[in-house]
């Protein structure tokens, strides 16, 4: 006998330095697997337990995966919107 356990993609929300976004994945990814975000950005997945999530402080929300969300549900943005900004150019390790 198997226990089956459904894993909804959509539910799925990466945290990359305590941001977390939102991803358009079909399939959970296999672990190291690169990932890409709503945003453009783009990591190797990881697993942990929930338990966990405390050890890294509370995440927040990315504001340009959030707009893109919203856009593609045909959610109104509100004025203001933080993701309504041009987005700050990451600086790249040396």
């Amino acid at each position: 006998m198997t226990a089956l356990i459904y894993l909804d993609p959509e539910a799925i929300h990466p945290v990359i330095d305590r941001v977390w976004h939102r991803t358009r994945l079909s399939r959970i990814p296999a672990p190291g697997e690169t990932i890409s975000t709503r945003c453009g950005e783009t990591a190797a997945a990881e697993f942990e337990p929930m338990h966990r999530r405390p050890e890294q402080g509370v995440p927040t929300q990315c504001p340009y995966c959030d707009v893109e969300y919203r856009r593609e549900r045909g959610v109104p943005i509100p004025d203001g919107h933080p993701g309504l900004q041009p987005r700050p150019k990451r600086r790249r390790p040396r």
